[in-house]
């Protein structure tokens, strides 16, 4: 095998590494079988606390910690605002230190970045970004978008039902006998309804806007067929559908309400028909815009449309029990589908030295139904939901080793260094505890005083409001409202994050500066003292002052006065836990790292500990690539054919040149 020229990494959010390993060698995940054969398996690869998703892909790119790029969790605060403002951690604006390809640039390497976080706006001149300002495309998690308000909004508008059922956030219909069609197909029976679009978390506002359905009994033996349309021509429809079957891509054109003009893909699915007539539910994907997050721009007239450029694909519809699992993972799969056949096109048509993407459907998939798949504590879930879950966790592995092929088989295997990686694993649901209630108990949060009759909120657990019948769960931190910021000497904030309400830094600090360590080394002992009643186990993993979190790399004026870890039994799939959690029967938080190519060992499974800012001086060695500078991460010597090579390749200049010399010393003077 030759001398990498290129490197691709491959980022799978979220994803199970040990999983991976297993179905690979199962024969479930043959393109992943075939890189390990040819590479080496870090069974030890862990993520930076903590361990979520936009501070560990910058890691992944900078080479840099938490406290060296300062996106030190899902969001940022910025020092000096008020302790509950914090925004969204996707821009590249909020990464202090330079990218991989940043760094290639400077010495004319071109790279081509696909969806992601972090590396929109792009930093870079002459390369390509596709999306990258959230979790997929047509996403936007821009710092003026709160985390504890919307959340995230869509190009053009998220995914909408139809039915004639109660649904949560369902849009009704009303069906009647069809009325005024042109060019309707003959049919015994004939209904129809008009379906009103809804923009949810649009951030383009568009105009109002209607379709119409058609549904026919066409071969006098029930309704089984569904024509929509803008005009109540069916010449002129968008879709025409049976059953249980989905459209190919529709497009669309929408108006702004500015008048501008905005072209939509998008696809529908006809869940539920009766033959009667009498139920009648329609499901149709986010509104996809076709442009707006590719550079250069004229990327979106070139790029073949495959799959769907698509925001948060079928999660939140399957949490509100829209549709079952298999659609979930059909709706995955459009998603993923647009990712590979982008990044196909773009590997074998522009030129490339440096390929890096990332694809979060696992990290969906896992938050969706891990919990059914590895039983999550207290849960009492039959064998037969749980081999559910655990095929539709397979299959949906299944899928991205097929995408993993089509990208690879774009590059060259005998010059390209293939990465296979991830910013952290899952595992199912622990015991909850809520770190605002200990602080409060501790005496270092005060509410305001309300009249008996007025509702007192006064608990830092996010407020859950379960909608009807379903298992979705929308949160809003509203609590800081109810605060007493005069005798509020700490607070909670983001995932592991505890502020002191300081005087002279925070608009409305109560600490005096003299008094700071000792309110951080109070919350310490709060954190430690604490038992959670229920299991009856300490939950806190470690807890350190801002100082003292530089053992972890974490610290500097973007992190909380204190920091702390759930251990591995307590809270969600990641995020706040300890990067070594295991849990249940499959749950496991440590990263993904398969590496492959030349230079590489082949076939080998490394047991040393690898950390994600690792990972780009590992790059940079193996294609003699430039580091980036403010890179911190150690090469993975172990993973290497030849641990030595640049000594050896020193030796060997040194040879060429004593032997060069000594030609010239022989030769006859002219």
């Amino acid at each position: 095998m030759g001398k990498a020229k290129k490197v691709m990494v491959i980022g799978l959010d979220c994803i199970i590494s040990p999983l991976v390993y297993k179905y690979a060698q199962e024969g479930y995940m043959p393109k992943v079988k075939q890189l390990l054969d040819n590479g080496v398996y870090g069974e030890n690869c862990l993520p930076n606390f903590p361990t979520i998703t936009p501070p560990n892909w910058a890691t992944l790119a900078t080479g840099a910690t938490n406290i060296t790029h300062e996106l030190s969790c899902f969001n940022y605060h910025v020092p000096g605002t008020e302790l509950d403002d914090i925004r969204q951690g996707f821009s590249s604006e909020a990464v202090h230190a330079e990218f991989i390809w940043e760094a290639a640039e400077k010495e004319g390497k071109k790279a081509i970045v696909v969806n992601y976080p972090t590396s929109w706006p792009p930093r870079m001149k002459e390369g390509i970004t596709v999306a990258g300002a959230g979790l997929g495309p047509n996403e936007w998690r821009t710092p003026e978008v709160k985390q504890g308000e919307e959340g995230f909004l869509t190009t053009l508008a998220y995914d909408q039902l139809w039915t004639t059922e109660i649904k949560v956030l369902g849009s009704d219909v009303d069906l009647q006998p069809a009325k005024k069609w042109e060019n309707a197909p003959a049919a015994k029976k004939m209904l129809e309804t008009e379906l009103q679009l809804e923009y949810r978390r649009q951030r383009d506002k568009l105009k109002d806007k209607s379709w119409y359905a058609l549904l026919l009994d066409s071969e006098s033996k029930g309704f089984d067929r569904v024509i929509i349309s803008e005009t109540k021509d069916a010449a002129q429809a968008l879709a025409d559908m049976k059953v249980g079957e989905w459209t190919d891509n529709v497009f669309a054109e929408f108006t702004l309400q500015t008048g501008e003009k905005k072209k939509a893909a998008f696809r529908m699915k006809v869940l539920e028909l009766s033959p009667d007539g009498e139920t009648f539910t329609l499901y149709r994907t986010p509104l996809c815009a076709l442009e707006g997050f590719y550079f250069p721009a004229e990327l979106a007239q070139e790029v073949p449309l495959k799959g769907l450029p698509m925001p948060y694909p079928g999660y939140m519809g399957f949490r509100m029990r829209w549709f079952d699992v298999k659609t979930l993972g059909e709706i995955s799969d459009m998603c993923e589908e647009y990712l590979a056949e982008t990044a196909h096109y773009l590997l074998t048509h522009k030129d490339w030295n440096i390929y890096y993407m990332h694809i979060h459907t696992p990290d969906w998939n896992h938050h969706v139904f891990l919990d059914s798949a590895d039983p999550a504590v207290g849960q009492d879930i039959g064998q037969e939901e749980i081999d559910l879950y655990l095929w539709a966790e397979r299959r949906s592995y299944e899928h991205l080793d097929k995408v993993i092929d089509r990208i690879t088989s774009a590059a060259d295997p005998d010059e390209t260094v293939f990465l296979l990686t991830s910013d952290h694993g899952a595992k199912p649901t622990g015991y909850k505890f809520y770190v605002g209630d200990i602080l409060k108990d501790a005496g270092l949060v005060e509410f305001k005083k309300v009249a008996e009759e007025e509702e007192f909120s006064g608990t830092f657990a996010w407020e859950r409001t379960e909608a009807k019948a379903t298992g979705m769960l929308e949160g809003k931190f509203k609590e800081f409202g109810d605060l007493d910021w005069s005798k509020t000497k700490a607070i909670p904030q983001r995932s592991c994050h505890i502020y002191i309400n300081l005087k002279g830094r925070d608009p409305r600090g109560c600490v005096e500066p003299e008094d700071y360590e000792k309110v951080q080394t109070r919350i310490i002992q709060a954190l430690y003292n604490y038992t959670d009643p229920e299991s009856g186990l300490k939950p806190i993993a470690w807890a350190f002052t801002k100082k003292d979190a530089r053992n972890i790399y974490m610290g500097g004026e973007y992190c909380g006065d204190v920091v702390y870890a759930a251990a591995e039994d307590f809270m969600g799939p990641h995020g706040g836990v300890i990067p070594t959690a295991q849990m249940g029967k499959i749950g496991d938080v440590r990263s993904l790292f398969i590496l492959s190519g030349p230079g590489v060992k082949q076939g080998e499974v490394i047991k040393r500990t690898i950390w994600l800012h690792d990972v780009v001086p590992t790059l940079c060695y193996l294609a003699d690539l430039p580091v980036p500078a403010q890179c911190e991460g150690a090469i993975v010597y172990q993973a290497l054919e030849d641990p030595d090579l640049k000594k050896h390749e020193c030796e060997s200049i040194q040879r060429r040149y004593e032997k060069m010399r000594k030609s010239l010393d022989r030769a006859p003077m002219c």
